[in-house]
């Protein structure tokens, strides 16, 4: 086994030649950390926090008893088995180390190899165990909170449905009545020439196109919340250019005052449903914009991709803050956001590869922390029809 993945003990004693033989006794069975001194084993365990499982301490020493440095110590490493161990049989201490230092076991000196070696190890077993219970439980807290939310996003995707219809309804209506009242306004136009109503009435039908593919848009993902709330599945192509020109115009009042966008790709159909891969890539667009902070240079997003023969790399790229080394394998996880509260729920790069995932695709984040992040996405090429 790697010495770096031994169980950690921290052996506390001022006498040197106890701190050799402890060593000498268990430093094949265990990682041992030696401290001399309280106040440097309070400070060892500062620096390696979650590391060590097992605390054993003499119980006299200058400055600092054993049970004064245990109870402090629990403060720092609360998980951690405390043990004791003592010269002196003094049933006061004996009190001390079960009230206040809260220990497992307490020795006396001289201790058997034995007995204190299958202490060590029962205390090294229940700690690992009670941190495996403590991950299962996060696990199962993660999958109720999932679970409430599901039931939540099929409540708003029936509730979605039916302003989304209205919506829908309406700007049908607006269309086939906007034609009239553009003649009737250019006919008088022509009379009474006024460039900003010229100017209004030649965007109308453009603005009106956009909200019309915007109720569209928000009826597919209703009925997509829906269809994933059922278990079904919404097997489709999607046209990668036209896709990234809608979530780039979704994404506008989020980018617009933060980073400058870009696109750049040849239209190509890819395996994958167009309503989810517009929610992947607004997510990943967003997740851009809010990555610029302070970082006080111009911001710049780039979306693009690039069509192989069998797959299509599909890439959003920044120069944001980036994100430490440390966390980029996290940010993946439910739950989990670098963002301040009230900005990020954690979920969206979460949903992000599981989408990707359930289409046959990879997701691939590289970041350089103050430098940027680039997101891979590589999609299946849809077959020719």
């Amino acid at each position: 086994m790697n010495p770096s993945e031994l169980p950690a003990v921290l052996y506390v004693d001022d006498d040197a030649l106890n701190l050799r033989v402890f060593d000498a006794n268990f430093g094949q069975r265990f990682r041992i950390f030696r401290s001399s001194s309280p106040s440097e084993a309070l400070a060892l365990l500062e620096q390696r926090r979650g590391e060590i499982g097992v605390i054993l301490s003499d119980q006299r020493m200058p400055g600092m008893t054993g049970v004064e440095l245990l109870e402090r110590a629990r403060t720092i490493a609360p998980d951690a088995k405390r043990m004791l161990v003592t010269a002196y049989a003094d049933m006061q201490a004996v009190i001390d180390a079960v009230n206040r230092g809260q220990v497992t076991r307490y020795f006396v000196k001289p201790w058997d190899r034995t007995e204190l070696q299958a202490a060590l190890d029962d205390a090294l077993k229940i700690a690992r165990l009670e941190l495996r219970i403590r991950e299962v439980e996060g696990r199962m807290m993660k999958s109720e909170r999932l679970a409430t939310l599901g039931q939540v996003t099929a409540g708003i995707a029936h509730e979605l449905m039916g302003p989304v219809g209205y919506l829908s309804q309406n700007v049908v209506s607006l269309q086939r009545d906007l034609g009239s009242v553009i003649q009737y306004v250019s006919r008088h136009l022509q009379e009474d020439p006024d460039a900003a109503v010229a100017e209004t009435v030649e965007d109308l039908p453009a603005l009106i196109k956009d909200l019309a593919e915007g109720a569209e848009h928000l009826r597919q993902v209703a009925l997509g919340l829906r269809a994933q709330a059922r278990g079904e599945d919404l097997e489709a192509t999607a046209d990668v250019a036209e896709v990234v020109s809608f979530a780039v115009k979704l994404a506008r009042a989020e980018v617009r005052e933060r980073a400058r966008l870009t696109s750049n790709g040849e239209p190509v159909r890819v395996t994958f449903g167009p309503v989810k891969l517009c929610q992947v890539l607004l997510n990943l667009i967003v997740n851009a914009a809010q990555a610029m902070g302070s970082t006080g240079r111009a911001g710049r997003i780039e979306v693009r991709w690039t069509a192989r023969p069998d797959d299509v790399v599909l890439t959003v790229a920044d120069n944001g803050c980036g994100i430490p080394l440390e966390l980029q394998e996290r940010v993946f996880q439910p739950m989990f956001t670098t963002k301040p509260v009230g900005v990020g729920t954690g979920l969206g790069l979460s949903i992000c590869r599981e989408l990707v995932t359930q289409f046959g695709g990879s997701l691939r984040l590289s970041s350089t922390q103050g430098e940027g992040t680039e997101i891979e996405i590589t999609l299946r090429r849809a077959p020719l029809p």
